[in-house]
């Protein structure tokens, strides 16, 4: 509920603070005297995502004003607050300020003194206050705030089917998504398979599988580009190291020479024997490398075909390079993705299985949703039940309602669609509420409405501006019924012109307009005291002051009795 409302520098009300007590609480005054502003301010205090962000509330020439309400809170109201990991109390501080910066204003809201977006506020809202406004007709326009009316009727056993709807039909959807991707990738994509297909086939002629192919083909190209002078250089190294000639030895003959004579030496100095094995240890590999040039100049032996042969290959690399804008490692990778695409593509073709497991989902989900469906169409006849009778209290004797219920497409919240059909009048088809009632009869279904639905939400504030508005008399007495029973559930505001509702009012506030230094000001009265409470509803009466005055406290009494 809410506890008390500060304004600061607010147009019409300046600074005020006001308390507010559990129960009905109404509001009066004469009009213009602000009472629709007033509920404004919590409006604006409140903000939905619909609501206008303007800065009409803002005193006159002030560089700074706020709106603060503070609430007491249900555990729901406590839950969210846990989830957004705010400090949790017993009481709840909401503040709306605007500061003037650059010749603009600049607004924003806090909870518990912490900065918050529009968004958490609008769901904040719907925790605290349920709005009924002048001309508020969401809830007769909008098909899904409907369905979810009627759905929060039905308690646990409807939550329990609307959760098995949603996980069927996720379950459902999973398997049809993949079932239509697989459909997809067979009638869209054939012609791109094909050119998959393709380019494999081409590039597995290559035989691609080393990286560094072309280096090492051009190295072979360059060393039998030059065979002649390889050969040539090889034969003279092997003559100076291994082949003596007349006059002159070659460098292992020398080696040996000089192992022999080191050995003599060391023989008859043992100081060179170090020498002797380290020289022993070159001669070893002079030994060792003249093996190795050997080994090489028999692979110069080379059938001159493969030169050419080499050459074709490399001009094969270059030309696919060319062709398909990869260098070899990633004609390599290219080729590899085209085999993963190509398994792919193969297994998409099982549609028959793919079906098969979507059918059974489907059908699960089929009957969740018609489970869900004769649920809510049962509800739907206790709502038209009660409905019909507190509207024929409601002054609307000869009223007809029905919950049309029309199938759509499978959602998460199943397939229903629903309108609320109704007609005030004897020979009057049903229609669309919206359409067919008239201003005064939107009023009484809209306060039949949440009456019906106040006991199941789980707003802490129920506030109706003025809902009584175009009720005879004869309703009031009722409606004032209503509104009272609606307080034993929730705090209920009500803006009213009807003396009867009011007095009904376990609190009752006034506003008086007046005019102070040159600026109107509104000011709320707290009417505590009998007399000064019978006085505001004798002047609600209006007609000659006696009777007036006797109706009023006629009203008083009954209440009081």
């Amino acid at each position: 509920m809410l506890n008390s409302l500060r304004f600061k520098n607010i147009a019409l009300f300046g600074n005020l603070e006001i308390d507010f007590d559990k129960g009905f609480t109404a509001f009066t005054g004469q009009t213009g005297s602000g009472k629709s502003i007033f509920v404004d301010t919590l409006n604006a205090l409140l903000a939905s995502k619909k609501t206008s962000l303007d800065n009409s509330l803002v005193a006159e020439n002030s560089s700074f004003s706020s709106i603060e309400g503070i609430f007491s809170v249900l555990q729901t109201t406590k839950d969210w607050l846990n989830n957004q990991e705010f400090d949790v109390d017993e009481e709840l501080i909401v503040t709306r300020e605007w500061r003037l910066k650059d010749n603009k204003y600049k607004s924003r809201f806090r909870i518990n003194g912490v900065l918050v977006n529009r968004d958490q506020i609008s769901e904040l809202r719907s925790l605290l206050v349920d709005f009924t406004l002048q001309g508020d007709t969401y809830i007769l326009n909008d098909s899904l705030h409907q369905l979810r009316l009627l759905d929060s009727l039905g308690l646990k056993k409807t939550k329990e089917s609307l959760s098995k709807v949603k996980q069927d039909w996720n379950i459902w959807n999973d398997s049809n998504l993949r079932l239509e991707q697989a459909r997809v990738r067979i009638n869209d994509s054939q012609k791109e398979f094909e050119e998959m297909q393709y380019i494999y086939q081409d590039l597995d002629k290559l035989e691609l599988e080393d990286p560094n192919e072309q280096s090492k083909l051009e190295i072979d190209q360059n060393r039998l580009s030059n065979l002649l002078r390889l050969k040539e250089g090889v034969k003279s190294l092997l003559t100076r190291l291994s082949e003596s000639l007349d006059e002159y030895p070659s460098i292992l003959d020398h080696a040996d020479f000089c192992i022999n004579e080191l050995k003599s030496l060391s023989q008859i100095d043992s100081s060179l024997e170090p020498i002797f094995e380290s020289f022993y240890t070159i001669t070893n590999n002079l030994n060792d490398l003249i093996y190795e040039i050997n080994d090489y100049e028999k692979t110069l032996d080379i059938d001159p075909s493969f030169l050419n042969n080499l050459q074709v290959r490399l001009s094969t690399l270059k030309f696919y390079q060319k062709k398909y804008q990869r260098n070899i490692p990633a004609l390599i990778r290219y080729k590899n993705e085209l085999i993963n695409s190509l398994s792919l593509q193969d297994s998409s073709n099982n549609i028959n299985e793919l079906s098969s497991v979507e059918n059974k989902k489907r059908i699960i989900r089929d009957k969740s949703n018609k489970d869900l469906s004769n649920r809510r169409k049962a509800i739907a006849l206790q709502l038209e039940d009660k409905l019909i009778r507190s509207l024929k209290k409601l002054g609307i004797p000869n009223v007809r309602f029905k919950v049309i219920f029309e199938q759509s497409e499978p959602t998460i919240n199943g397939i229903d669609k629903v309108n609320f059909m109704f007609s005030a009048n004897p020979g009057i088809p049903l229609g669309p509420l919206s359409e067919t009632a008239s201003g005064g009869e939107k009023s009484r279904v809209l306060l039949a409405i949440k009456a019906i639905f106040s006991t199941y939400d789980q707003s802490n504030l129920l506030i109706f501006d003025e809902i009584d508005s175009g009720v005879s008399g004869s309703v009031s007495s009722y409606v004032a019924n209503l509104l009272c029973e609606l307080s034993n559930h929730r705090q209920v505001f009500c803006v009213t012109h009807q003396p009867l509702i009011a007095a009904y009012a376990d609190n009752h506030f006034t506003l008086k307009k007046s005019v102070i230094s040159g600026y109107t000001k509104s000011i709320v009265i707290n009417l505590r005291e009998r007399a000064d409470r019978q006085r505001e509803l004798a002047l609600l009466a209006g007609g000659e002051i006696v009777e007036a005055n006797a109706y009023a406290a006629s009203l008083l009494e009954h209440k009081a009795a």
